[in-house]
């Protein structure tokens, strides 16, 4: 099973957290679309012959699109691969995009998950990121998805925002479990570089906020996920059991995935692409059979060190009959050396050959994953 991604580099409005590549200009948005078509024709044998577990459209903002586009896109996939028949599809979407004709249109189509970015329900904190939408309309664009007939639907959230208090938290999570939704993703707020964020923190126009609270905002999103019947399947991700999210996981169980558009990252199993981050560069590049792509050949010992990152990060942790069978004898006693002393410090726990970390271990993922790297000498 492969998964397929479409970067959509477009974007309304600049959210001062993101560090996503995008363009506020939509001009070229009919022919970035035929780019994204010849680019999965040219590519087609990328993922050699596998058959299409997902189909995901990130960015950006793909509801930029129109649903008749964004099914244009599917049918082309479909021209190059057999598309599984449970496939997940998912749009990501901005909530002020999701109008009662957008969604009767985008039923029509072949999209059959929503990942909407709400952030927060409170308004001064969408106005402090940006976002171009209030907290009521994010709340009724996800009932509205309902009456349409949604059933697969996962929210972005993102705590850590500088005045964002453990109340105000508690209130956000609240309405998103009052929703009824499938899947949460919830990310601490992270100052990348060449933000509006990243600058204002420098200019001390906003202060970060303290990380005891941090901490305290995640532990209640755990406790919460939990209580509410959530799995929390991976460090940021939060499901209704098996509405895990088929496209995210394919990053975690080391699938093959085809990215596609500007700044997109491919996986092969045997090496890393990723295409320019630049939209006009890119758009020439594809239309003249130029070079759009950077890619890195994976050593064994990258491979091994990927499968720990990925691995670690889920509720199935790493699991030591894969790493016997793939890696060999020397890494398979490695993972079990390692898994000793966070074993004895209530780190980690050793579960049907699986390395899993525990609800402890969780606060201090890092240090573990790093600590599991096989470094050469």
């Amino acid at each position: 099973m492969s998964g397929i991604y479409f970067h959509i580099p477009f974007c309304k409005q600049l959210c001062h957290y993101c560090a996503f590549h995008k363009s506020i200009s939509l001009q070229a948005k009919e022919r970035m679309l035929v780019c994204l078509k010849k680019e999965l024709n040219d590519r087609k044998n990328y993922l050699s012959g596998s058959q299409i577990d997902s189909i995901y459209f990130g960015g950006g903002t793909p509801s930029v699109y129109s649903p008749e586009e964004i099914q244009s896109l599917i049918l082309e996939v479909g021209k190059h691969f057999i598309i599984n028949k449970n496939a997940e599809i998912t749009l990501e979407a901005n909530p002020d995009d999701l109008t009662h004709d957008y969604l009767k249109d985008l039923k029509e189509t072949s999209v059959n998950r929503l990942s909407v970015g709400i952030q927060s329900f409170h308004d001064e904190d969408l106005i402090l990121m940006n976002r171009r939408h209030t907290g009521q309309q994010a709340y009724d664009a996800i009932k509205r998805a309902q009456t349409y007939g949604f059933d697969n639907i996962s929210v972005d959230q993102i705590y850590g925002v500088p005045g964002l208090s453990l109340k105000k938290w508690e209130e956000n999570l609240e309405k998103v479990f009052e929703l009824n939704i499938q899947h949460i993703s919830s990310y601490h707020l992270m100052y990348d570089p060449n933000t509006v964020f990243t600058h204002k923190l420098k200019k001390g126009i906003i202060k970060e906020l303290n990380e005891d609270i941090s901490l305290a905002q995640y532990k209640h999103l755990i406790s919460e996920a939990k209580k509410h019947g959530f799995l929390h399947y991976e460090i940021s991700n939060f499901s209704q059991v098996g509405l895990e999210s088929k496209h995210n996981s394919s990053y975690w169980q080391q699938k093959m995935y085809l990215g596609l558009g500007p700044s997109a990252h491919s996986y092969n199993l045997d090496r890393r692409e990723w295409n320019i981050s630049d939209n006009l560069k890119y758009m020439k590049a594809v239309e003249e059979g130029g070079v759009y792509s950077e890619y890195e050949e994976l050593s064994f010992n990258d491979r091994f060190n990927d499968y720990v990152l990925t691995s670690l990060r889920t509720m199935w942790g790493l699991d030591l009959d894969l790493v016997k069978r793939e890696f060999g004898e020397s890494y398979y006693q490695y993972c079990q050396e390692k898994a000793n002393k966070f074993i004895q410090s209530e780190d980690v726990r050793i579960e049907k050959e699986h390395i899993i970390l525990t609800d402890k271990g969780v606060f201090i993922s890092n240090d573990v994953m790093s600590d599991f790297f096989f470094i050469e000498e």
